[in-house]
């Protein structure tokens, strides 16, 4: 069979882990299955190197190569079929699944855009005979009114949607619209395996901190004012206890507030810069401690029992700490300083150090199983992987 994704990218590095994450599930099912990526996700070379096929089909409206879209789509569907498969292309009209790994997109906080573009292709695809699942991911508010009826759109044309967490569900339940289609289930990535670079002994059981732009453009300004200072102090406090702290980055745009953190703080600490997602996987599993503000950074950290300070900018923060049993590990940077490095020193000292790690690899192993679950329903529901 097979699979086109969306919403995926190669500039954040959680978007990317997604990718990996669903190709490696698919393949699990059945080696012969396909997955795709339109031409708009990344350049050949990337989706040559991750093992996946270029969806030829540009959306005229919504690309930045708009102009040129009938064109390209025109041309592809005149290569011969042996053609295509010899250079992994895969035309629209062959794709038999959707799969939708947005991550956070469909809600008030990125405007009507992504949620009106979304429910335009689900119409298409619905017409198609494809079948349609957007996969686990935070939704909502839905107070804008043009976002709604999108969202709407995109409720009744797919076979089934997981919402990430009991907030975003319940965003959806206020729709007042029949929503049997929807489900809760936990991020996907926690089921993949990272994979240890070369220089992981360089940084194994050091502290690390990665930073989020976001949480300077997405958050009220007390927030935002208050972060910058709040990870300065945090690495300061960890240099003040003997510790050789690292910051990692996680999205290529995180790059000068790293660069920025390195420069405020008194003695030399290294900034990782590391494109392969699954190598920042295998650091995060490797660290003492992680203090960080990007979603994927802190799944991929809690996953592998790796204890957290969690910062966040929307309610699928809150729910990840919630899961992980460490709801008191996410703060307000805008709280008293000594009152959140006093939650840091937790994960430091004995017994409560302990105590964090238990509960967190408890939450861990109870996330995988709901994304097992997960899997397995949308298994049931295409019937793929049985080798038919």
């Amino acid at each position: 069979m097979k699979f086109a994704i969306y919403g995926v990218n190669f500039y954040n590095k959680g978007a990317e882990l997604m990718l990996y994450a669903a190709k490696q599930q698919i393949q699990q099912w059945n080696q012969n299955n396909i997955l795709c990526a339109n031409l708009e996700i990344g350049s050949f070379k990337q989706r040559k190197e991750v093992g996946i096929n270029h969806l030829t089909w540009i959306a005229p409206r919504t690309s930045i190569r708009h102009k040129k879209a009938p064109f390209i789509n025109f041309i592809a569907g005149l290569f011969p079929k042996p053609i295509r498969k010899y250079y992994d292309i895969t035309l629209e009209s062959e794709v038999d699944i959707i799969l939708d790994a947005s991550g956070f997109a469909f809600s008030d906080q990125w405007g009507h855009a992504k949620t009106e573009t979304m429910a335009k292709r689900c119409i298409r695809w619905k017409k198609q005979g494809k079948k349609i699942i957007l996969l686990p991911q935070a939704f909502g508010p839905f107070t804008n009114g043009r976002i709604k009826s999108a969202f709407i759109e995109i409720l009744n044309n797919s076979d089934i949607v997981f919402a990430r967490d009991e907030i975003s569900y319940e965003y959806i339940n206020n729709l007042s619209v029949p929503i049997n289609n929807v489900k809760i289930a936990p991020d996907f990535t926690n089921l993949l395996q990272g994979i240890e670079p070369e220089y992981i002994n360089n940084l194994s059981g050091k502290p690390c901190i990665i930073p989020n732009q976001r949480m300077l453009d997405k958050t009220s300004s007390q927030v935002s004012d208050t972060y910058i200072s709040f990870l300065v102090s945090s690495l300061e406090h960890l240099l003040a206890k003997g510790f050789e702290p690292f910051i990692l980055i996680h999205e290529s745009n995180d790059y000068e507030l790293g660069m920025h953190l390195q420069a405020q703080v008194s003695k030399p600490v290294s900034v990782i810069k590391e494109d392969n997602p699954l190598y920042l996987k295998g650091i995060l599993g490797k660290c003492y401690l992680v203090i960080g503000s990007r979603f994927h950074g802190l799944i991929s950290s809690l996953s592998q029992g790796t204890p957290c300070l969690g910062t966040g900018w929307s309610h699928k923060y809150q729910m990840l700490f919630k899961n992980y049993n460490c709801t008191d590990l996410l703060i307000d940077v805008a709280d008293d300083i000594n009152q959140n490095l006093s939650k840091l020193d937790l994960m430091i000292q004995e017994p409560t150090r302990g105590k964090i790690i238990q509960a967190v690899q408890e939450g861990g192993r109870h996330q995988k199983a709901l994304s097992k679950q997960m899997w397995s329903e949308v298994q049931n529901l295409l019937e793929v992987g049985k080798n038919k």
